[in-house]
């Protein structure tokens, strides 16, 4: 899950109590990236990834995690700058380079041990510029040379005074205090000037404008260099003096001054001061040591404590209203050049020259909408309604607590007004408005008003429904009441006129209603902008020929065809939480060419769509780890490695490098071998798979920022081992169990058959010896029947022989 939590300050500028509109800005404290206070200077990777030589050591960050190396010598870290695949970095008597292994880990080449060059005891490196062929490393005393090719070290200056070291235009350039101004040619330093300006001044800043060399001193006076002098070309406006600590020439041709106690200045080359950003505005510190413009065009601030970061380039400028004199931003309207605005404290009004709001006398309280009708601008109060003129307001008499005001007719002195307790109709008279009548009948408060062509008025209540209203024919009282049942009821519900359509919104359905239909009808298309998933509220608003609704993560700009209807949707990327609307009270009104202001709870942002912020990303896979014997083990970030199946985990950390706080970076994923759908879109920057069956797996991730994917899809494939109960070495011994077991089982089968055979012999055997006993059992009895029989025979005989 994404560690880093972008605080989006919505910052003021504070000069003799005015303030300003700014660019976003994010703040990283030490405690989100887990190291020193102090952050000495910045530079930035091929792929987007922030490098800070920081006073723990090297500090990684690659738009989702921190990642902080160690300084080798335990040393503060003062200068860092990215070339191609090193990183080269300068601390306490050492400079060298880091490299990532395979693994995506830095490990760093000292090169000062590897030279026969000795550094001065207490030697610092505060510099580094890298060429195509050398780096150049810059202490306080000494200009070291690096050759790449060759890696020899030679020493290009020897001054006990270097102030600062610059590259113009191919040129390198230093400052000694006391000593003057000098180049570097031809591996030797000679004097630009050593006048009395360069021994005295302390130059912060050289840079090249429209051919010339320019430098900034600690004063903030702008100077050019003419015929090896210094001419003063402008001086801060700023009504307070400043200590410049460094500076940056931007892109955009402005400079960027870090001080020391007074934040950041965003300074013109006339010495014109754009803003000023310090503590009291949302910086978290106001000592700037460093100051880096990425590729992005984000300036980055190494601050005395902590890191920020602007979005200097960004189509979003915020101004917040800190002290609370302006409030709650309900309304507001351009006139020529004078922004008013209208608060839950009155009306207030802005030249386009002036910094700061002025209160409209008399306008105390709530406003609820401006409007203009024939050129004449009308403020629609808690207390009534105030006709506005520059910067004076006069209420109309007789009016009560207003939401709008609205032209019924082609008649330009007749206005209807929706007010707290109905409807009523204004009229003017010579020139002064004044209240014409109430129209009878009708006493709800009727805060969305709709008069359609044929004069019907329609007027929606959240809590009662809408109703359409008939006026007889001197507009005094209501003939009829329907309600549009089809529409119901909706909390948050808004109805509007756009262009000869009625649109009516509420949660999960919009419905329209064209002059020449008898009734409303859902509009398919425009319900999709209200879905649960993304409402908000249905708060419509027109602005510069567009209807505007207000989502979840963005605002919707739709567009209606004029010749045959059809609808078209542009999304502008502004979350909810970033507008810090007034829910069901949303706003935005035109500034100027696709310029606009959307109020918000502490004052306004405003948003310039000229300005094509540039969302393009690659992702990248940053950290693969698993789980082993309760410690984390790192694989190759191009291997294919092979997980034991008892610790069946892997954790794959990635990221896609934006730096704009006004820009959500959404991740997905897929599992090809378990899902070939793609997950749903979430902040998360790192998955955890784990229970996995053994196999071999493809794990695919992209990103997304607003609706642009990102421009490549990253693919890590691992694989999973059998368990040991699956693999070739258990496999043949499963085989060879099995033989075994069949073998057993036959020689069992076998002896098992054998021995019921021998028992059954036996028992044949023993059978016949019993019939044999049985057989002569007959035989004696057969024999002892005989031999009684004889015996009996004979005893008779014997009788008669007797008896004879």
């Amino acid at each position: 899950m994404k560690t880093i939590y972008f605080l989006l300050l919505l910052s003021l500028f504070y000069i003799n109590g005015a303030a300003q509109e700014l660019p976003p800005l994010n703040n990283y404290e030490p405690s989100q990236y887990g190291a020193g206070n102090q952050n000495w200077m910045l530079s930035e990777s091929e792929n987007n990834y922030i490098y800070i030589a920081n006073n723990k050591g090297l500090l990684e960050y690659n738009g989702a995690q921190w990642r902080l190396y160690k300084t080798p010598n335990e040393s503060i870290m003062r200068s860092v700058k990215v070339a191609g695949d090193r990183i080269y970095t300068g601390c306490y008597m050492d400079f060298g380079y880091w490299q990532k292994d395979d693994r995506g880990v830095l490990k760093y080449t000292s090169i000062i041990e590897s030279s026969v060059i000795d550094v001065e005891e207490d030697e610092q490196f505060w510099n580094i510029i890298v060429n195509e062929d050398y780096v150049l490393f810059q202490s306080l005393s000494h200009i070291y040379s690096y050759d790449i090719s060759s890696g020899k070290v030679s020493l290009l200056v020897s001054n006990d005074n270097i102030n600062k070291f610059f590259k113009v235009n191919g040129t390198y350039y230093y400052h000694s205090l006391g000593e003057g101004l000098f180049t570097i040619s031809n591996q030797r330093p000679l004097p630009i000037s050593q006048s009395d300006f360069f021994k005295e001044e302390t130059v912060i800043l050289l840079f090249e404008h429209e051919s010339k060399v320019h430098f900034l001193t600690e004063n903030a006076d702008l100077y050019r260099l003419e015929n090896k002098e210094p001419v003063l070309v402008a001086q801060s406006d700023l009504n307070f003096d400043l200590t410049v600590y460094n500076a940056l020439f931007l892109s955009d041709g402005s400079l960027m001054l870090g001080t020391i106690s007074n934040g950041v200045v965003s300074m013109n080359l006339d010495g014109s001061t754009n803003y000023v950003i310090n503590q009291s505005d949302g910086l978290i510190n106001n000592t700037c040591l460093t100051i880096f413009e990425d590729s992005k065009k984000n300036v980055w601030l190494g601050l005395d404590n902590g890191i920020s970061s602007v979005n200097v380039d960004s189509a979003y400028s915020i101004y917040h209203d800190r002290d609370g004199e302006l409030g709650t931003v309900y309304t507001s309207y351009k006139s020529g050049n004078i922004l008013y605005v209208g608060t839950n404290q009155g009306l207030f009004y802005k030249n386009d020259d002036s910094l700061d709001f002025t209160f409209i006398d008399g306008t105390q309280g709530q406003v609820w909408s401006i409007t203009s009708i024939n050129g004449q601008l009308y403020c629609n109060h808690h207390s009534g309604i105030f006709i506005v003129e520059n910067d004076r307001a006069e209420r109309i008499p007789g009016t009560i607590g207003t939401w709008q005001t609205h032209r019924i007719s082609d008649d330009s002195n007749l206005l209807l007004a929706g007010t707290y307790n109905g409807l009523y109709f204004l009229t003017k008279k010579g020139d002064n408005w004044e209240v014409r009548n109430k129209i009878k009948g009708f006493n709800i408060s009727s805060k969305d008003v709709v008069v359609d062509k044929v004069k019907n008025i329609y007027v929606n209540h959240e809590y009662k429904g809408v109703f359409k209203l008939s006026l007889n024919d001197s507009l005094t009282s209501v003939q009829r009441i329907d309600t549009v049942e089809v529409l119901g009821k909706g909390i948050g519900s808004d109805m509007i006129m756009f262009k000869d359509n009625i649109i009516y919104a509420r949660r999960d359905s919009v419905y329209t209603k064209s002059y020449n239909e008898k009734t409303f009808t859902l509009n398919e298309e425009l319900s999709q902008l209200v879905r649960k998933d993304v409402y908000t509220s249905g708060t419509l608003v027109i602005s510069n020929g567009y209807l505007w609704l207000f989502n979840k993560d963005h605002l919707s700009k739709i567009s209606i065809e004029d010749i045959d209807g059809t609808y078209s949707v542009e999304k502008v990327f502004l979350s909810k939480e970033l507008r810090n609307e007034k829910v069901g009270y949303e706003n935005l009104t035109v500034l100027g060419s696709n310029e606009y202001l959307i109020g918000s709870s502490y004052g306004y942002t405003t948003l310039n769509q000229n300005k094509k912020t540039v969302t393009t990303n690659e992702l990248y896979i940053n950290e693969v780890k698993s789980f082993k014997d309760g410690e984390f083990i790192l694989f190759g970030l191009t291997d294919i490695p092979t997980i034991p199946y008892k610790d069946n985990f892997l954790q794959i950390h990635y990221s896609s490098p934006s730096y704009n706080s006004l820009n959500t970076v959404l991740y997905q994923y897929r599992v090809l071998e378990l899902n070939e759908s793609w997950s749903e879109w979430v902040e998360n920057t790192s998955i955890e798979l784990k229970n996995l069956s053994y196999g071999d797996y493809n794990f695919e991730v992209r990103s997304r920022i607003n609706e642009t994917l990102s421009t490549n899809t990253e693919t890590y494939s691992f694989t999973i081992a059998r368990p040991y109960y699956l693999t070739n070495t258990a496999i043949a011994i499963y085989i060879l169990l099995l033989i075994a077991l069949i073998i057993l089982l036959n020689g069992f089968y076998i002896w098992y058959f054998k021995r019921q055979k021998e028992r059954a012999l036996l028992k044949q055997q023993k059978e016949l010896e019993l019939r044999n006993l049985t057989n002569e059992k007959n035989l004696i009895e057969l024999r002892n029947a005989k031999l009684r029989g004889d015996i009996e025979h004979r005893n008779k005989e014997l009788a008669i022989s007797t008896m004879a």
